[in-house]
Formats: C-alpha cells, sequence, structure tokens
C-alpha cells in the first residue's frame, strides 16, 4: 500500500494565539490536571496531598479530597465530570463521585497505570497498568468486564472510538493495537513504530485512528485493518499528547522535550486530512493537562507556584 507523507507546512490562515481563561488557586503547587469533556468541571492533584475539584467556568471549588498521603500516578476525568479516577504507585485505585465526594469503586492492583481512561458515556474504565494487560471495568458495579490482549512492558496509553465500539492501545512493545470495544477481541495490529508510541485519537467517524510517540512520526491508520494511510514527516520532539477535535478537522499535538520533561514543549494543531500546521504554541510552563471540549475548544492546563492556569487554545 501507498503510503502518502503529511507534511507540516504553514500555509492559508493561521488560528489565533491562546488565551488565558481563569487562574484557580492552590494552597500547593499542582503535579497533574484533568479537565472534562464538557468544559465545566477539572481537578488537580497538588502537592499538599490533595485533590481538588472545581466548576467552570465559575471557577469555584467543589470538592476537596484528602489523599491521606497516596503517591498518586495516574489520574483520569468522564467526559461530563461525574467521576473522577485516581491511582498512586502501590496499585490502588479508586473511583469518586465529584458531585457528592462518595467512593464508587475501590480496586488494588499488583502495579501502577500508565493510563486512566474512561469511555465516552462514562460507564466504563479501562485500566492500563504497568507490565499487565488492560483491564475494562464497568463504574456502576465495579466489575470487571474484561480485558486485553497482554503486550510486553504493557500499554502507555488507552482511548475509546467516540462510540465506545472500538477501543485502541498504544504499546510498549511499539505496536498499536484495535480491539473490538465490546468484548476485548483483537482486530488490528499496527507495527511500523520503532520507538514506543505514547498516544493515539480515533477520527470523529471511527474509520482512522491517528498516533504518535517516540518515533516523532504521526500516523493515520485504517482503524478495521491497521495499515498506514499517512505519515507525518519527522518532528522536532516526541510526541507525548495527540487528540482528534470532536468534529474532526483539527488534531491536537503535545510534544515533549527528550532533553528535559520538565521543560514546556510545542503545542501543535493541525489540519487532521492534510496535516497543514495552523497553529504553533509553545506555553510558559510545562503543560499538565488538558484536551478538546465537546464543543470544540482545546484547553491546556499550566502549574504556577500556587495555582493553575487554564488556556484556550483554540
Amino acid at each position: 500500500m501507498r503510503t502518502v507523507a503529511l507534511g507540516f507546512m504553514l500555509a492559508g490562515p493561521m488560528l489565533a494565539q491562546p488565551v488565558e481563561m481563569v487562574t484557580l488557586a492552590t494552597p500547593a503547587p499542582a503535579s497533574s490536571i484533568v479537565l472534562a469533556k464538557s468544559g465545566s468541571v477539572t481537578a488537580a492533584v497538588c502537592e499538599d496531598q490533595k485533590l481538588r475539584v472545581w466548576a467552570l467556568p465559575q471557577a469555584s471549588i467543589v470538592r476537596t479530597i484528602d489523599l491521606g498521603g497516596r503517591n498518586v500516578y495516574t489520574v483520569g476525568l468522564s467526559a461530563d465530570g461525574a467521576w473522577i479516577a485516581l491511582a498512586d504507585f502501590s496499585g490502588s485505585h479508586t473511583v469518586w463521585n465529584t458531585s457528592t465526594g462518595a467512593r464508587q469503586m475501590q480496586l488494588e492492583l499488583p502495579s501502577y497505570p500508565f493510563a486512566l481512561v474512561f469511555s465516552p458515556d462514562g460507564q466504563r474504565l479501562a485500566i492500563a497498568s504497568a507490565g499487565e494487560a488492560v483491564q475494562i471495568y464497568e463504574v456502576a458495579s465495579g466489575k470487571k468486564l474484561f480485558e486485553l490482549q497482554k503486550a510486553i512492558g504493557g500499554s502507555q496509553n488507552v482511548t475509546f472510538s467516540r462510540d465506545g465500539q472500538r477501543i485502541a492501545t498504544a504499546d510498549s512493545d511499539t505496536v498499536v493495537r484495535i480491539y473490538d470495544g465490546r468484548n476485548g477481541e483483537l482486530l488490528a495490529r499496527y507495527t511500523d513504530f520503532l520507538l514506543e508510541p505514547l498516544t493515539a485519537s480515533f477520527t470523529a467517524n471511527g474509520k482512522q485512528l491517528v498516533t504518535a510517540g517516540g518515533d516523532k512520526i504521526i500516523a493515520v491508520l485504517d482503524a478495521s485493518t491497521g495499515r498506514v494511510v499517512r505519515k507525518s514527516g519527522k518532528l522536532a520532539d516526541p510526541v507525548a499528547y495527540l487528540e482528534v477535535s470532536p468534529d474532526g478537522a483539527l488534531t491536537a499535538t503535545g510534544l515533549m522535550r527528550a532533553d528535559n520533561l520538565l521543560m514546556p514543549a510545542p503545542l501543535l494543531i493541525s489540519e487532521t486530512r492534510s496535516g497543514r500546521k495552523v497553529l504553533e504554541w509553545l506555553p510558559p510552563s510545562r503543560v499538565l493537562g488538558g484536551g478538546w471540549t465537546s464543543d470544540g475548544h482545546l484547553l491546556a492546563a499550566t502549574g504556577v507556584e500556587q495555582g493553575v492556569k487554564i488556556w484556550r487554545v483554540h
């Protein structure tokens, strides 16, 4: 199959530069931030061992959860902001109701997770534990539904298609795998990466999967076969984050400074079909979280000494 290269050329009109939406005050620096796709809820794990939840755009704090000294590794938030999941280095996993603060799920697993990802409808939670197979749980009951194929080293990232019918994993063995979201059956694989893929996102119609990582190349795959449709040219740095907009028109790509992960790195927005870059933004500090909202805005959160700044990038 012929591979078509995607060029990240600067042509045509550019998007407006990002603007700061709100600053959320915190008594201690934030170490990780998650934003709901609804755009109505955000949460941060802070260095004073507190998990704080805010309502947006009011910037009013609605919940503070004492983490009791837990050494947090991963946080996930459902699309509507109703559920927040957190896991620590000991393998303890907790899901809370953000409105009431009630604990919904508690799991003790052998290892910490690389990723905690809710399905688009918020009914399922995918847990990608280090060195283990991805496990899919039902949030309401806490029941394990099924698990995916175990990859050597585990899965760095998990993503659901918009309709929940497909699940894709970016795996430590350099393979991208695509599964049936109903039962975990392996449907397709992509094996052309030389280094670890770190992120993936389905297009709006679920027919393609966009993925990238250590190779510094974005690959667009046919979601049914795993075959490459097109590739980008080589980027300046590895790709840590990648997500297609709700309408499928744009792809946001977050790079990472391989020589210093604590330094800010560019956030790019490009046309999904052509790869044409329409925005490149270097944030004032490292991006700690963010993503596309359901109404088509790209938000990014950066940390300050005692607060969180939320930017509207698009």
